[in-house]
């Protein structure tokens, strides 16, 4: 039994046994040298004993060395191994689309999944967040009253039954994506323990991840009902799903439990298909019971030149973790826009340099290639991360408005590649390669299929320079020792460490000469049929098409109507250290506080600060006895752009650092004074400690100074800004008491741009504006947007419907208005609203213009 065991089993368990049987037989080896005492039997028991004793030294060996083997529960439904994943028994390719269905109008999903389906995918896959998933508080941890997945439900519905997607989902709970809290709910920052030092979010404190456990027993209902291994054969369903995200990029300890847990509570939750992550390196070829069933998969963000380096990690990825196969979930489809900073139109991401990307992740084994994003969306309702701009265009393949820009092409021509001989690279063999006799900037790769088929990748790295002539391809070249970097959140490059990359067609492949002709920052793929000289191969290339442009049809806004935020509506007593999200405020709005008190004469002489602490550096404009308070810190600058504060990301704000002060000399009066405030909740942000704070205000009072509050002040608050409540937004509200201000008709709005607004003065705390429009009479086919030429920070409405942020900073000047929320037809009226939180520079509109698009290629 034991040299059956030793000899003739491959299989993990089967050494163990082994093992554990060669120790049992040496316990009784020991046993019996002390009651037999024959001499030869003695010498006899002290061979098999030593015999057996380096056979169990060895067995433990290579027990430790080999690989858990992997565990699928419905393997004829969907499992993977090192070359791909098998869906029903067929070897599958994934190409799958990011769409985040929170950043689309529900109404235009259908066009945007029938544009995804037309560039060649079979998958698409979305994030989902937990903020919006469970936007208000519960009572406890097990209190599920307060989640709603109707949005998530319908878009994966819609994906799977109408246009035959498989669906990969990605719960986080953290996912970044430039969102709000990176997707954590602003009141989970209530829980955290007062004991808790450093990280709790993301950490692997079991009070967190209890937290944790919740979300994902939630969101895996909706997972359960929909993956693969519950639906009848032949039927679309969830075909993956991802736990944490990039988690590489977060400091913290002990990673491993938490991973473990995550992976426990999805399975126990009934998720029965396979699990990942992406960019964690503690799943990365584990050898862990439970984290061994994860594998784990890499995101590329590189420089304009950096493409080879997408083959070179595709090969670590792939040595590290033989049994899995090579996925990149997160392949750079663009860049987000910041405040102040560009927008994405302005990134060096183009359509050549994505097609780069994904032909070398394929030249290095890639079997999983997911655009991040394909559509791109908006913020709307504010909900994009502290120092995010509304648009989250991306430029992206699928642009904001649902046109299509040139990566659209090239990722069609991606899908084509993939449909007609995904098959054949799917059991290939290959790596980097060289070409002896080209420039340097000609680097690739290599595969050679079962059948023979031989696939040369080749990309000129130059971005000006042409590149053509005869090379020979020479297989196993290694690493070149080259550094090769990804791409942060703040664009700085991160060192990614590279092992060896040979390529594996050595001593299969013979020398291969060949002439190319590479423009700059071009790929092309040379496919040579089995058996087949160069001469015989075909040249696979993308070529981006014509652009379509179409004239503008537009609207200029001759006058708009004005009025200045009031103190009408519902207010309501504030408790002491009461924040939003305990008062059922987890949205971006803007909320109004308000007090009165009592001075004597000595007091007024005596007070001149009002001192804030507003949990989390929002911003505050703030009005005593009828007058603006000039305000001290923080500096008007921030204020008005409200960038993200990454000195500060590392710090909370204390109870007794007050984030808002404002000068009072001159404002107060003996007797009874009135304090009113409007409180701008800037954004949650999407990283480190700030994703753990509440916010609104934890305390505020009257000061001879700046460090410290003499006289605590009790508030009121009202939940909504007086134009919310009185409905100042929405269709056929009556403004007759709204003051006409003329606007410039013969000023080009600049359609992007930093610090381009009106230089006006603040005289509010915040003011409305609200015009009415039909559109031009056109095809229906076109999109629309605002032009607008504006200071101030506040939100944009089009007929009651939230379409995001305007910062008066910059650089977005125009804002995406979906066609959904439009009144189209000829001679139909839509409104306009703005409510606008006055900056230094007041909120003063100079120009506003609806326009359609001049990129309508749908």
């Amino acid at each position: 039994m034991l040299l059956y065991l030793l000899f003739f089993s491959n299989k993990t368990k089967h050494i163990e046994y082994c093992f554990h049987f060669a120790l049992s037989i040496v316990k009784v080896s020991i046993l019996s040298q002390i009651r037999f005492k024959h001499l030869f039997f003695r010498m006899f028991k002290k061979t098999i004993f030593q015999f057996l004793i380096m056979m169990a030294i060895t067995l433990s060996s290579k027990s430790q060395n080999l690989q858990p083997q992997k565990s699928f529960p419905f393997p004829d439904k969907i499992r993977y191994d090192g070359a791909c994943l098998y869906i029903e028994g067929k070897q599958t390719f994934v190409y799958s689309a990011a769409f985040h269905y929170f950043r689309t109008p529900k109404a235009l999903w259908r066009d945007r999944f029938s544009k995804i389906k037309s560039a060649g995918f079979n998958t698409v896959e979305t994030y989902v967040p937990w903020n919006l998933c469970e936007l208000n508080m519960p009572k406890g941890l097990d209190d599920y009253s307060q989640f709603d997945f109707k949005d998530l439900t319908d878009w994966i519905h819609m994906a799977q039954e109408e246009f035959g997607f498989y669906t990969v989902i990605r719960p986080g709970a953290f996912i970044c994506a430039e969102f709000a809290g990176g997707g954590y709910p602003r009141w989970l920052a209530k829980f955290r323990p007062d004991d808790v030092e450093g990280f709790w979010l993301r950490s692997a404190d079991d009070r967190y991840l209890d937290w944790h456990d919740h979300w994902y027993k939630a969101v895996c209902k909706v997972v359960q009902k929909e993956q693969i291994t519950a639906k009848q054969k032949g039927k679309k369903g969830i075909i993956l799903l991802q736990i944490e995200n990039e988690y590489n990029a977060h400091k913290t300890t002990n990673k491993s439990h938490a991973l473990q847990r995550m992976y426990n509570c999805v399975r126990g939750a009934g998720i029965t298909i396979p699990v990942f992550t992406c960019l964690t390196s503690e799943t990365r070829g584990s050898k862990d019971p439970l984290l061994s069933q994860v594998f784990d998969c890499d995101n590329y963000y590189v420089g304009l030149k950096d493409a080879i380096s997408c083959a070179k990690r595709m090969g670590d990825l792939k040595q590290q973790q033989p049994d899995a196969p090579g996925f990149v979930t997160e392949l750079q489809g663009g860049w987000f826009a910041t405040v102040g900073g560009k927008l994405s139109e302005e990134h060096y991401s183009n359509d050549k340099h994505f097609y780069a990307l994904g032909m070398m992740s394929i030249a290095g084994g890639a079997t999983g290639i997911f655009p991040y994003v394909f559509v791109g969306g908006t913020h709307f309702a504010g909900w994009g991360a502290r120092g995010q701009t509304t648009t989250y265009d991306y430029n992206a393949a699928i642009r904001e408005n649902g046109a299509l820009s040139p990566k659209y092409y090239a990722a069609q021509n991606l899908g084509d590649f993939i449909k007609k001989y995904g098959h054949k690279l799917i059991n290939s063999k290959g790596g980097l390669c060289s070409f002896e006799s080209a420039p340097a900037e000609i680097v690739g790769a290599q595969r050679i299929s079962a059948d023979g088929t031989r696939f040369v990748f080749m990309h000129n790295s130059s971005t000006e320079q042409s590149n053509s002539g005869t090379a020979t391809v020479k297989a196993g070249k290694s690493d070149t020792g080259q550094p090769m970097y990804n791409i942060d959140q703040d664009e700085n490059k991160v060192l990614i460490k590279s092992k060896n990359n040979a390529d594996t067609t050595k001593g299969i492949l013979t020398d291969l000469l060949i002439r190319y002709d590479l423009g700059p920052l071009e790929t092309k793929v040379l496919i040579i049929p089995p058996a087949g000289s160069a001469e015989k191969g075909l040249w696979w290339y993308y070529q981006a098409p014509i652009a379509k442009v179409s004239l503008p049809l537009s609207f200029r806004f001759k006058s708009i109507q004005q009025y200045n935020e009031d103190t009408q509506g519902l207010w309501r007593p504030l408790y002491q250290g009461k924040s939003l999200p305990e008062m059922g405020i987890n949205d971006l709005r803007y909320v109004r506080y308000r007090s009165g008190f009592n001075l004597n004469k000595q007091e007024v002489g005596k007070y001149t600060r009002m001192l804030f602490n507003t949990y989390s550096r929002d911003i505050i404009n703030m009005e005593v006895n009828g007058k603006i308070a000039p305000r001290i810190f923080p500096a008007e600058k921030w204020v008005s752009e409200v960038t993200r504060q990454r000195d500060k990301s590392f710090t909370f704000l204390k109870e007794t650092e007050y984030d808002n002060q404002f000068d009072l000399t001159g404002l107060l009066k003996e007797g009874h004074n009135e304090v009113w405030l409007v409180y701008e909740n800037i954004g949650h942000e999407h990283g480190y400690f700030p994703m753990e704070e509440l916010c609104g205000i934890r305390i505020a009072g009257l000061s001879d100074g700046t460090t410290t509050i003499d006289k605590k002040l009790e508030w009121d608050y009202s939940p909504n800004l007086s134009g919310i409540a009185q409905k100042f937004t929405e269709n056929g509200f009556d403004t007759k008491q709204w003051k006409f201000i003329p606007l410039d008709t013969t000023f080009q709005i600049p359609r992007k741009g930093n610090n381009v607004q009106p230089k006006g003065k603040q005289n509010a705390l915040l003011t409305w504006y609200r015009s009415e429009f039909t559109l031009p009479k056109n095809d229906g086919k076109r999109t629309w947007r605002l032009l607008i030429n504006a200071s101030g920070n506040g939100f944009i409405y089009i007929n009651g419907h939230n379409i995001g942020r305007h910062w008066e900073a910059g650089p977005q000047r125009e804002f995406y208005i979906p066609e959904c929320w439009l009144n189209l037809k000829e001679g139909e009226k839509n409104n306009i609203t703005l409510g606008l939180r006055q900056t230094v520079n007041g909120a003063v509109i100079r120009a506003m213009e609806i326009c359609s698009y001049n990129n309508d290629n749908n």
